[in-house]
Order: C-alpha cells, then structure tokens, then sequence
C-alpha cells in the first residue's frame, strides 16, 4: 500500500502518488492566458515561477469545476516541470489498496492512458492519475507554450531597471 494525495474532481475520487506532489495550495486568482484550451485556466506565480494551471474536471470531462471555498491546486511534477491541478476538494493524504479493476477495463477497451490504476479507499473506488498521461503530444506542447509565453509576458512586464548611479 502506497500513500496517495486524494481529492475530488466531477463527484469522482481520484488521486496522485505524493512522490509526484510539491504541495497543496489555495490559489483562486490565475493569469489568464490567451488563445489556450479551456481547461487551462492560466498561470499561478509561485516561488518565482510561472505555473499553468489545469482544471481536472474541465479537462478530463469538458465541464469546468465551479469555484468554490473548498477548491484548491495540487503543485505536482509533471514532464521535468512543476504544474498545478485544480481540484475540487482534498479529501487528504491516505493508504491505499490496490484492486484488479483495470484488468478488466483493457479486456473491454475503456482503459485510458491517464488512469494508472483502480484503488479501493473504504468501500469507493479511487482513480490514480499518470499524469505523464493526461496529455496528448499537441496538448502537451500547448501547456508547455502557454508557460514560455507567461514567462515572457513576466520578463516584459518587470519595471525597467536604473543603470544610471545615484551621484548624490
């Protein structure tokens, strides 16, 4: 049994490995970024960098989590970068118990590369993400352009530093 970051998202649990986890944080206010699909719901400054934001439900069910006070984003490694998931809400940092569920989801062709496995947390079943997954190579290279484009629009919106000395 491995521990797991648990958290609804769509009425669903799912949860990621904590190897993968940086950290939980309650972040509301994104900046937005143009021309990107709408799951992305922008990009969160932290710890001087500028990460995008993904909105789980949006993303995996074309429907967009409502906001509320129980949201939050999972800072979480994803391609050699850190991203943030947007939730709905934690349920908490738990063991796990695996099932044979997945076995039976490839025999009838309903196993999708971003679910890693089927775990049991009492009586419910908990999808574990491969995050690795989550993304197809067009919609990776779109995260990937919308973090260099905020980085940019950072880079150009810093104020101008005086190289001229104070002769006083």
């Amino acid at each position: 049994m491995e521990q797991y970051i648990v958290f609804t998202s769509h009425d669903q649990l799912f949860c990621l490995p904590v190897t993968v986890v940086r950290r939980i944080v309650e972040a509301e206010n994104f900046v937005p970024i143009p021309d990107v699909p709408a799951y992305i719901l922008g990009v969160y400054e932290y710890e001087e960098q500028m990460l995008p934001i993904i909105d789980l439900k949006a993303k995996l069910f074309n429907d967009p989590t409502v906001k509320n006070t129980e949201n939050k984003v999972i800072l979480c490694q994803w391609q050699e970068q850190t991203i943030g998931i947007y939730v709905e809400s934690i349920r908490g940092i738990m063991m796990l118990e695996d099932t044979d569920y997945e076995r039976e989801l490839t025999k009838a062709k309903l196993k999708r590369g971003y679910i890693g496995k089927f775990l049991k947390l009492d009586d419910e079943v908990v999808i574990s993400l491969e995050l690795e997954y989550l993304f197809n190579n067009e919609q990776a290279q779109e995260l990937m352009d919308s973090v260099d484009q905020a980085k940019e629009d950072q880079i150009l919106n810093q104020p101008a530093k005086d190289t001229e000395g104070d002769d006083q």
